[in-house]
């Protein structure tokens, strides 16, 4: 049970701070924004351009006209550099589409974990309304019950919100912790300790075996840091290097150590086994090690839930590009990555794992800490916002909300602040990461439509690429260029909009069962105009493979005028 009650009201009113809300007399322009005007043409700046800077944080503005500067990194005619690793140009969204339910479509997608604060269908009803898409359960907090009533809780918020919400089922891994202890116990620098037997307890008792002596032991996410002395069967003497309060199931990670436990325990495969039973669109395999982690729980997943492999182990890091090659996604889990390879080097790992996922059209998930402050306050900090808007620039499908909604006491909140972090990001004419697909992908005939139809889309200024699909294939090879307009996935199949709902960039969208290529465009095109993508007289890039049912087979663009 939460200490204090959730702050938000039945209503969920948040303050708005809009331009509009100012004094009549106030000197800002709305369109003069420093970093999210989006007018079509500059107007005249009274400023000249500075020379284009080194780094781009060395600009310049006139302290008291800064608001009128119009922001000389928007006018500046020299593109930003590429990063080494993008085979093709970086794209930059244009704006934002609203469709015709009100609801303003952000290219990033949203994953928010279900937990004691929002477990209701309103709360996770709105939660979807300000800018969720998919619902993670963390099957590491609950039971199996508690787990299957979060699914259905969803599927009942889906409906309520009309749109369609995917379920993310987090499996709980092997996760070494501390036992139960009496109350929390200060660790003091300089002091030795047992952690096992006859001192603080394990719930893997057999760790001490693992572990020799001269390692580094880290509990409680890092915080606190032991020296192992000695080693025995059951325990392990320790120092105290690095102090702090602990608690009971707090983790232990020894980053300089693989241990032997395997990726998938007792408790996970009931977990698989209940998540195809239950039809969940994905599965985030934790702590894996290797491909064959992700394969074994593929086999017991059968033709189910894909799978979304954690990168949050060293040895991971050191096999990524083999992980997401067997995987169907990835998720950076900063958490305990952080703790294993230390936090210096997490964003570096990001950005490489972004690229592999990015170039393989596969997703990828940014998690752990985004919003962290707003588990107690209602707005972000200003360094939580900039962190959202870096993983969008890296080129993230989805950013993840852990305990800020499980059991923060802004849930809908947290979710409005991440979907406007995310908006402000795209919108605001930086570049997005995007790598290009691996040779693999470019020298077949799915990738080469895929690159042509958002070339052909920026070319002619489509309002939009419908990609008819019945896997979802076609639709992420799109995505995975960052196009510049919408990408609307048309799909007979029931599954496959709940599966691309954290694809980036996509609106999915479900027709029927239709025969015929001018059938298959006419119903797609028809399901678009019905939603406010697109208008009569809009032109629109169209792609599907033939024939229809066979999936992965994307083989036609083509251009028509609605």
């Amino acid at each position: 049970m939460l200490a204090k009650p959730l702050a938000h009201s039945a209503s969920y009113p948040v303050p708005d701070h809009r331009l509009s809300h100012l004094s009549p007399d106030h000197d800002e322009d709305p369109g003069d924004s420093l970093l999210f005007g989006q007018k079509d043409e500059p107007e005249p700046s009274t400023f000249q351009a500075l020379s284009f800077p080194k780094y781009p944080v060395d600009l310049l503005f006139p302290t008291k006209a800064v608001y009128r500067a119009k922001a000389l990194i928007r006018y500046h005619t020299k593109p930003y550099p590429m990063a080494k690793s993008c085979a093709t140009p970086v794209h930059r969204p244009g704006n934002p589409v609203t469709l015709k339910d009100g609801m303003m479509v952000k290219r990033t997608k949203i994953v928010a974990t279900v937990g004691p604060s929002c477990a209701s269908e309103d709360v996770l009803a709105a939660m979807a309304q300000v800018g969720m898409d998919l619902v993670r359960i963390n099957t590491s907090h609950g039971t199996l019950s508690d787990h299957e009533r979060y699914v259905r809780l969803v599927r009942e918020a889906e409906r309520a919100a009309e749109r369609p919400l995917g379920i993310v089922l987090d499996t709980q891994g092997p996760k070494v912790r501390l036992g139960t202890l009496s109350e929390p116990v200060t660790l003091v620098p300089g002091e030795e300790i047992v952690l096992g037997e006859g001192g603080l307890p394990l719930r893997h008792g057999d760790l001490p075996r693992y572990v020799p002596a001269g390692k580094r032991v880290l509990l409680a996410e890092g915080t606190v840091e032991l020296s192992v002395l000695e080693q025995t069967e059951r325990a392990l003497r320790c120092r105290v290097v690095r102090g702090g309060v602990i608690s009971s199931g707090k983790g232990v990670n020894v980053p300089e150590v693989e241990l032997p436990y395997p990726s998938l325990t007792p408790a996970d495969r009931a977990s698989l086994r209940m998540a195809t039973e239950l039809g969940v669109e994905y599965v985030a395999l934790s702590f894996v090690k290797s491909p064959e982690d992700v394969r074994a729980a593929r086999a017991l997943l059968g033709d189910g839930p894909r799978v979304i492999a954690k990168v949050e182990l060293k040895v991971a890091v050191d096999r990524m590009e083999e992980i997401v090659s067997a995987a169907d996604g990835a998720m950076v889990a900063r958490g305990d990555l952080g703790v294993e390879i230390g936090p210096y080097h997490v964003p570096v790992v990001q950005k490489r794992l972004v690229d592999l996922c990015n170039a393989r059209a596969k997703p990828v998930i940014v998690a752990t800490q985004m919003l962290r402050s707003m588990v107690d306050s209602p707005v972000p900090t200003r360094a939580e916002v900039n962190d959202v808007a870096a993983a969008v620039w890296d080129g993230a499908d989805g950013v993840m909300l852990s305990e800020e909604t499980a059991v923060g006491r802004y849930p809908v909140e947290a979710v409005r602040a991440m979907a406007e972090a995310a908006k402000a990001a795209e919108e605001s004419g930086f570049p997005i990461r995007v790598p290009g697909l691996v040779p693999e992908l470019v020298g077949q005939i799915p990738g080469a439509c895929a690159r042509a139809a958002v070339q052909i889309a920026r070319d002619i200024g489509a309002a939009a690429i419908i990609c008819a699909t019945v896997s979802g294939w076609t639709a992420r090879l799109v995505a995975s260029f960052r196009p510049d307009v919408p990408v609307v996935a048309t799909t007979p199949e029931a599954r496959v909009p709940r599966a691309l709902a954290l694809v980036w960039g996509v609106i999915p969208l479900s027709i029927a069962p239709t025969e015929g290529t001018d059938s298959l465009a006419r119903a797609s095109i028809k399901a678009a105009k019905e939603k406010g993508v697109v208008k009569t007289g809009d032109q629109v890039v169209f792609t599907a493979g033939l024939p229809f049912w066979e999936p992965g087979t994307t083989n036609l663009v083509r251009v028509i005028r609605v």
